[in-house]
């Protein structure tokens, strides 16, 4: 949709088309696990399997996208699934990462147990406290990671000061806004 309308509007109407076999004009849930395909590659509408796509997820990417004034949408089944992605779309082996010394126990397992597995190399530090996250910085920063509120502590990060200390350094900044 454009630009032109209004949030409600694309709250509403982006990412709805009617259904092509029904005429239904709110796109039905579809609960299937996979769909058939016109040999091996040949998908129907872009379609193999529920995990990778379906029409029900792609109508709420479409509609996302549209309220966020964005090219495109991501929706995973969970947060830490999102972070992954995140984490494997952005990094490669050697790089590093400056994340919350409060962060979510997934967030911090999945820094820990995962990416440092796969050469991804993090350090914690107090993202309250702007200096702290400056200092934390190295040469092979690729991000900064902060989380506001933080889970479970309820810290709160200044995410414009953040913002400018990754700004400076050429890195990107990462929020998870989870608890907001």
């Amino acid at each position: 949709m454009s630009d032109q309308h209004s949030f409600e509007t694309l709250a509403i109407h982006a990412g709805n088309t009617a259904d092509p076999l029904t005429g239904a004009v709110v796109p039905p849930i579809y609960q299937v696990s996979t769909y058939k395909q016109d040999g091996v590659g040949g998908l129907r509408g872009g379609y193999e399997y529920s995990r990778s796509a379906n029409p029900t997820r792609t109508a709420l990417e479409e509609n996302l996208a549209a309220l966020e004034g964005g090219r495109r949408g991501l929706a995973f089944a969970s947060g830490l699934a999102a972070e992954d992605c995140l984490l494997r779309t952005l990094l490669t082996p050697g790089d590093h990462v400056v994340i919350p010394n409060d962060a979510y126990g997934g967030t911090f397992r999945l820094f820990a147990k995962v990416a440092s597995r796969w050469g991804v190399e993090f350090s914690v530090a107090d993202t309250s406290d702007v200096d702290a996250v400056r200092a934390a910085i190295t040469p092979r920063t690729k991000a900064v990671w902060v989380e506001t509120p933080s889970n479970p502590l309820l810290g709160i990060t200044d995410i414009a000061a953040v913002a400018g200390v990754a700004r400076q350094a050429g890195v990107r900044l990462v929020v998870d806004n989870t608890f907001a």
